[in-house]
């Protein structure tokens, strides 16, 4: 049986719209997933772990819904190995990359490991999550939290659309 899984794409160095594009043609060509649709793309700045840094490069988001057979934990691994395919490093703690794949929600179902939680704990709190999911979808849901059509009105100025 299949899951939907909200995914969140973002990138904030060197050609930033090719680097989505490339992440989600690699979702596309894996045979268990099917990309069922995909925001705009929005631009926001970049959060560091001490906060908000305007002196960092902008990053460009997006947010992907997908169909899978795959399992949580299979999922995040199919992911990381796209992002090493596209050559990211892993340098430090929300640093800066070419490209960032994050599983938002799965189906309806809460997760929590060593390596995974889901929903994504922080989804509530970014608007470049949120105000791209809302666009594709207005009735999304994000579990424990409810509809995310209020947070997108709290967090529209902080992104734009591209």
């Amino acid at each position: 049986m299949a899951n939907r899984v909200v995914l969140a794409l973002g990138s904030n160095l060197g050609n930033r719209r090719r680097w989505l594009v490339l992440a989600l043609a690699h979702l596309s060509l894996d045979e268990k997933i099917e990309l069922i649709d995909v925001s705009g793309v929005y631009e926001s700045k970049a959060l560091t772990l001490s906060g908000v840094d305007s002196t960092k490069p902008r990053y460009l988001n997006c947010v992907a819904e997908i169909s899978t057979e795959y399992k949580p934990e299979q999922l995040l691994n199919v992911l990381q190995n796209i992002e090493l395919k596209l050559g990211r490093k892993k340098r430090e703690r929300w640093g800066n990359r070419n490209i960032d794949i994050d599983i938002i929600k799965f189906g309806e179902i809460s997760y929590r490991s060593e390596k995974l939680t889901i929903p994504h704990p922080q989804a509530a709190n970014r608007a470049f999550v949120i105000v791209p999911w809302y666009e594709m979808n207005q009735d999304a849901e994000l579990p424990g939290i409810g509809k995310i059509s209020k947070l997108a009105y709290i967090f529209a100025d902080q992104v734009k659309l591209k």
